[in-house]
């Protein structure tokens, strides 16, 4: 017969033994609802408009919760990695010809590059600092965006985006992003469980003593810009294509202000490590 505070530990350690996909479950289902409303339930143009935008926003948000929620990072050129995205998805789609999802990973692709760039040449700085350099960032690459009119004809901006060859509907490319924004929530919701997630926070807890177990501060720092990089690119693309035809993408593009996507983000922050965020 088995001592009891072995029973207890068994009955402590069923709930744990759980497939993840039966702890998830009750997610799955609910987005699975929502996408199908998405695709079913007929909107006007201005519902839908504004359904698209907050789908396509909330993907950027997402971006912002793990460079400032969980690295403890500013950020506020997430606008800056949006326009790349919606420009590489815009211009390969319209000028180029190319197909909708090779122009929607090498927007990634870049916004990937400019983020590590951006965390890269920010390892020192932090508070206010960083803030000035990463809006002065956004601010530079809006500039040339505006001025290159051979690359992204400048003010006139681009028309006639393409759609991926499954989503040619409105009503279907937004059950599209609202998939999207439901992978990327979940990816995010459980990002800090992971190996880089735990990483990250001990990072922003206390660089020096993150640095001290042993952990990557650099590294850290640079992944957690390039994944917040990634979702802006991801989330530029996804708005571009859901423009209509007839639209036009330049910059500056519309997209979540300063001040409420910093609100967003720092309510992921512990309640010490808010003062330390400058305001916006």
């Amino acid at each position: 017969m088995s001592a009891p505070s072995e029973n207890l530990a068994v009955a402590a350690a069923a709930p744990r033994a759980r497939p993840l996909l039966l702890r998830h479950l009750p997610y799955f289902v609910g987005c699975a609802i929502v996408v199908g409303l998405a695709a079913t339930v007929q909107f006007d143009g201005y519902i839908h408009n504004i359904l698209m935008q907050a789908t396509t926003f909330a993907i950027a948000v997402f971006g912002l919760s793990v460079v400032l929620g969980l690295c403890g990072q500013i950020n506020l050129a997430q606008a800056a990695f949006f326009g790349l995205g919606a420009y590489a998805v815009g211009l390969g789609t319209s000028d180029y010809h190319v197909s909708y999802w090779l122009c929607l990973a090498g927007g990634c692709v870049i916004a990937l590059l400019a983020g590590a760039f951006l965390g890269m040449s920010t390892l020192r700085l932090g508070g206010h600092y960083l803030a000035m350099v990463t809006i002065s960032f956004q601010q530079i690459v809006t500039l040339v965006m505006i001025n290159s009119i051979w690359l992204t004809h400048g003010p006139d901006g681009v028309s006639r985006i393409g759609r991926p060859e499954l989503f040619q509907s409105s009503q279907s490319y937004l059950a599209f992003c609202v998939a999207m924004l439901a992978l990327v929530g979940y990816a995010v919701w459980h990002l800090s469980d992971t190996r880089l997630g735990r990483a990250m926070r001990a990072v922003r807890d206390n660089e020096l003593a993150a640095g001290v177990v042993g952990i990557d501060v650099f590294r850290t720092k640079v992944s957690a810009f390039a994944l917040c990089a990634v979702l802006g690119g991801l989330a530029g693309g996804l708005f571009a294509a859901a423009l209509p035809m007839s639209a036009r993408i330049n910059f500056p593009l519309p997209s979540p202000s300063c001040s409420s996507r910093c609100r967003c983000s720092v309510a992921s922050l512990p309640q010490s490590d808010r003062r330390s965020v400058p305001a916006c």
